[in-house]
């Protein structure tokens, strides 16, 4: 990408840092909401998308404080239709604290036979921590993999931080 390439991209989006338990983020935004959470450092600009990038804040600060507000508009420019049923079906069925195995996601979507295409759809996620795929565990408890912000540590402190038990890279489920 050229000098002026990189500027007309600043110019088109909005973006926005924010300091997390997990380190800097930054919200990438359009006027339609938002494109992408990275934690690829990125120069700030609040001239487009200003409502969506302030909701992402809040959405942040509220979720590190264990409680989850409504989530920030997301932009799901050029998506396939797979990759946007997979996300919403997860952000929607899978709440804070609670885990999915990749099987159970197939199932839930009603395409068994899809495991690695959701697994994928997954790995492809712009909204790390926002459409949780680090809730997303293999079908004997291990946490599995994670393109997420800082890979499977970071995997690992977001489900111990919704209050699971994890060791050795496995989810202790605590029986009575």
């Amino acid at each position: 990408m050229k000098k002026n390439d990189v500027m007309l991209e600043i110019f088109n989006h909005g973006i926005r840092k924010i300091d997390t338990p997990l380190g800097i983020l930054y919200a990438i935004s359009s006027e339609k909401g938002i494109i992408e959470i990275t934690s690829k450092k990125q120069i700030e600009n609040d001239s487009i998308g200003k409502l969506h990038l302030n909701k992402t804040e809040k959405w942040f600060d509220s979720y590190f404080k264990s409680k989850e507000i409504e989530r920030p508009c997301l932009d799901y420019q050029d998506m396939t239709g797979f990759r946007k049923k997979v996300l919403n079906e997860l952000t929607k069925e899978i709440t804070f604290g609670k885990i999915i195995s990749y099987g159970e996601l197939a199932n839930l979507l009603e395409k068994s036979r899809a495991v690695r295409a959701i697994g994928s759809a997954l790995a492809k996620n712009p909204w790390p921590i926002i459409v949780p795929c680090h809730r997303v565990v293999n079908s004997d408890m291990k946490i599995g993999n994670y393109s997420g912000i800082s890979g499977n540590i970071g995997k690992k402190f977001l489900l111990t931080h919704e209050g699971l038990n994890i060791s050795e890279n496995r989810i202790l489920i605590d029986t009575p």
